[in-house]
């Protein structure tokens, strides 16, 4: 029996670490070619910090429950170790909802670096209000879920008090989740559709883009693993796949944000593109952009994005033109 809790703990265990510092290693690379590279570090980039942060803190929890014998059957953990357990999780399911929702948050404020037409400017910020207000809900019901909040993890049954079922809470978000996941994926497909491009680059972006696909798939998986946890009458035991697949679902995501924006990193005629651009200058005659650090007058040609070829497609109001004089971003 010993052997198969410690078996389940290196898994989980194992997966989680080797999945967050792959994160850790795309997200720094990220950075570092957006501020480095292209002298464009963004909001999103900031957000894609923050997610990651939080995803190193999600993967120091696993190590707390390591140690109070998660994996283990119930029966085998002491009454602190379970107590220390319970509040653990409690830590935990704050801290997925922050990762998942601010990662969905990088991605919408990436489209905006791009988003030349007002309405699909308008869809992504009203993406980030509904982001952010379910997130919210979220926290606030896991807040509240026991009154008071400590009878959550009294296990002898004498603190009085009530809580709430939190099953169809879980189901229902992870169900949003999914919706959410499918929602951003097509989003931006309209203005991709619109970007003049030979067929095989324009075909290479949408596959980029289609790596969202796999977050969506990541999401659906861990909906079995809540249904095992949820049904389980023994949760120490049985919360090794939900969390297992949650690090999955949560790096996954970040992998697929970030991938997009490592592409002058790896792209010698990108970086040539974006010195040529410090170089020579293009001045921009438009509004502010949410995902980036754009003001009046500074340079917009996007590592991602030739934005002259969507916003003709697209019959924007912005204009880029070439200046003579040399401009930093």
């Amino acid at each position: 029996m010993a052997s198969d809790g410690l078996a389940r703990q290196n898994l989980v265990i194992g997966v989680s670490t080797a999945l967050t510092a792959v994160s850790v290693i795309i997200v720094c690379l990220r950075t570092y070619t957006r501020a480095i590279i292209l002298h464009n570090l963004g909001n999103d980039d900031f957000a894609m910090i923050a997610a990651v942060t939080f995803t190193v803190g999600y993967l120091a929890t696993l190590f707390v429950l390591r140690d109070n014998k998660m994996g283990f059957h119930g029966r085998e953990a002491s009454l602190p170790q379970a107590v220390t357990s319970l509040r653990v999780a409690y830590a935990i399911e704050i801290i997925y909802y922050l990762c998942v929702n601010i990662t969905k948050v990088s991605i919408v404020l990436f489209y905006l670096r791009f988003a030349v037409k007002k309405p699909f400017e308008r869809l992504c910020q009203g993406t980030i209000c509904l982001l952010a207000a379910f997130c919210s809900v979220c926290i606030i019901v896991i807040l509240a879920q026991c009154r008071p909040l400590y009878k959550m993890w009294d296990l002898t049954g004498m603190v009085p008090g009530t809580c709430i079922n939190t099953t169809i809470f879980i189901y229902t978000t992870s169900a949003m989740n999914i919706v959410l996941d499918v929602w951003i994926l097509i989003l931006p497909l309209k203005v991709l559709l619109s970007i003049q491009r030979p067929g095989r680059e324009k075909t290479a972006l949408l596959a980029i883009f289609a790596l969202g696909g796999f977050s969506c798939i990541a999401s659906i998986a861990r909906l079995y693993s809540v249904r095992v946890f949820t049904a389980s009458k023994d949760p120490f035991y049985d919360s090794v796949p939900i969390n297992t697949w949650s690090m999955v679902e949560i790096n996954v995501g970040i992998w697929c944000a970030s991938i997009p924006a490592l592409k002058a990193l790896f792209s010698k005629s990108q970086r040539a593109r974006t010195q040529n651009t410090r170089t020579h200058g293009y001045q921009y005659h438009g509004s502010e952009r949410s995902g980036t650090k754009k003001s009046m007058g500074t340079i917009v040609r996007s590592e991602e994005f030739t934005l002259e070829e969507i916003a003709s497609r697209e019959g924007s109001r912005e204009r880029i033109v070439r200046t003579s004089q040399p401009g930093g971003v």
